[in-house]
């Protein structure tokens, strides 16, 4: 049984989620990760912002932070990094390598060499006082 993702919330993302809930942070990360994002003073309903959040979280956002350009942190939502990280967490929790393959779309040979990296599994590299 897995447990359930944590996400790394980084920077502005982290002051989203105390503002519109983790749910939305998560959702702008996964839209927006990685990106510049401009938070419009007066927020519409068609705007990119409103269209990942909902204008009324939107608008919450405009209030908080304020009109402008935000670079949005990818955490460990999206790319490459994040996909390897979730990965070091499942494996962790002893789920098996396609298991993990399958789960956070990456090939079991790389899911292997997370493991070996992470000590973790029977590809596991030891230190030299093991």
């Amino acid at each position: 049984m897995t447990q359930p993702f944590k996400p790394y919330l980084p920077g502005v993302l982290s002051l989203i989620k105390d503002t519109i809930g983790e749910d939305m942070a998560v959702k702008v990360a996964k839209e927006r990760g990685g990106q510049r994002l401009y938070i419009p003073d007066a927020p519409k309903g068609d705007h990119v912002l409103s269209q990942i959040v909902g204008l009324e979280n939107a608008c919450k956002l405009s209030k908080v932070m304020g009109g402008g350009r935000v670079d949005v942190p990818c955490g460990n939502i999206g790319g490459e990094a994040g996909r390897r990280e979730r990965a070091a967490q499942l494996l962790k929790q002893g789920l098996s390598f396609d298991d993990v393959a399958a789960e956070v779309d990456l090939h079991r040979r790389t899911v292997e060499r997370v493991a070996a990296l992470q000590g973790l599994g029977p590809g596991a590299q030891k230190t030299l006082f093991d």
